[in-house]
C-alpha cells in the first residue's frame, strides 16, 4: 500500500497492532517482524489484545499512519 502511493516504511509515524489472545510468543513474532521492516527506528505504537479479528484464524492485524513529506513550496507532495 505504501509503495502504491510513493511512500516507504520511513514515512510511517504510527502503528496500531491487534493481536488475538496475545502472549509472549506472539509478541516476539510481531516484534521481530517490525524490526525487520523498520530497523531500530520503530514508529509510535499501540498494541491491543483482542478476542478475535475479522476472519477465522486471523491472529494479527496492523494499521499504519504514514505522512507524506511536504514539497519545497510547503505543500504536500503528490
Amino acid at each position: 500500500a505504501l509503495e502504491g502511493v510513493g511512500l516507504g516504511y520511513e514515512h510511517v509515524v504510527r502503528l496500531g497492532s491487534y493481536v488475538v489472545d496475545h502472549d509472549l510468543a506472539k509478541l516476539e513474532v510481531l516484534g521481530k517482524a517490525l524490526h525487520e521492516a523498520f530497523g531500530e527506528r520503530l514508529p509510535a505504537q499501540t498494541l491491543s489484545g483482542v478476542a478475535s479479528l475479522a476472519l477465522p484464524g486471523m491472529l494479527f492485524e496492523i494499521d499504519a499512519v504514514a505522512v507524506r513529506p511536504a514539497d519545497r513550496d510547503g505543500t504536500a507532495g503528490h
